[in-house]
């Protein structure tokens, strides 16, 4: 990979043997902490979504389900919706991660690395970057936003049972 697209590249290569060891030991000690954090916030969001999914479906769907509004029963739809999009948009993410670190090993393979030269400024790894981006950014939006409208949902349909039941 040319200078060009690797800023860093010179300059990493004129730090002494056991400097540069020590700054790619502390860059893979962030790596990994940063990775294991982005884990268990994904799993955090997809167990919670599942959850609220599962509860509310469960909740609204069965038979004796308290009875609600043309538009309660639109909103909920609207937050199913949110929910399961959180759902696919996560799930999807954390599939392209492992498809990114495969590609990367891949990129590695039969190489002695120096540092990320081999992938920084690399196209298919900015797409992949954007990309999960992307989707991570977009299915959080929508995790908070059906997450938060669901509670709302809840707080009306209570207060309007409560309202029918004092009558």
């Amino acid at each position: 990979m040319d200078t060009a697209s690797n800023k860093h590249g010179i300059e990493r290569r004129k730090i002494k043997p056991k400097d540069q060891e020590k700054y790619l030991e502390r860059k893979s000690a962030f790596r990994i902490d940063f990775r294991q954090r982005f884990d268990l916030f994904a799993k955090t969001v997809l167990v919670t979504t599942g959850g609220a999914l599962t509860i509310s479906m469960t909740l609204f769907l069965k038979d004796d389900a308290p009875k609600l509004m043309p538009e309660q029963l639109l909103q909920l739809k609207w937050i199913w919706i949110f929910l399961l999009y959180t759902l696919c948009s996560f799930s999807l993410g954390m599939f392209l991660t492992v498809l990114q670190g495969a590609y990367v090993n891949w990129r590695w393979e039969n190489k002695i690395p120096l540092g990320d030269d081999q992938i920084s400024g690399n196209k298919k790894m900015i797409a992949f970057g954007i990309i999960i981006l992307l989707l991570g950014s977009t299915g959080f939006l929508a995790f908070l936003m059906g997450l938060c409208a669901l509670g709302l949902v809840a707080t009306d349909v209570i207060e309007t049972t409560v309202a029918n039941k004092t009558l």
